[in-house]
């Protein structure tokens, strides 16, 4: 478990310091401008938003609709929609 290896360097009588790094995409972490992994997902999501994009340029009044993971911060679909210039709605 997470206390795992507390318990050892407590057990060991060892003088080390461990220090946590919270990750997650969804960079919903307080404190913390961006975390790890969120610049990835928005890139991926840009991709798929592109992509449908040019599916929908290929139909006669064509819509894509692409749904972005993101909890409850929404940062991915922001900042895909902000690096991609055709995108007309973020909700």
């Amino acid at each position: 478990g997470l206390n795992s290896p507390f318990e050892e360097i407590k057990k060991r009588r060892l003088k080390i310091s461990v220090i946590g790094i919270p990750k997650t995409i969804d960079n919903d972490i307080s404190y913390v401008e961006k975390t790890f992994g969120l610049e990835t997902a928005f890139s991926i999501a840009a991709e798929a938003i592109r992509s449908a994009h040019i599916e929908a340029e290929g139909a006669p009044c064509g819509i894509g609709l692409v749904k972005v993971m993101g909890r409850m911060s929404g940062f991915i679909a922001a900042n895909a929609a902000l690096a991609l210039n055709v995108v007309n709605f973020v909700s």
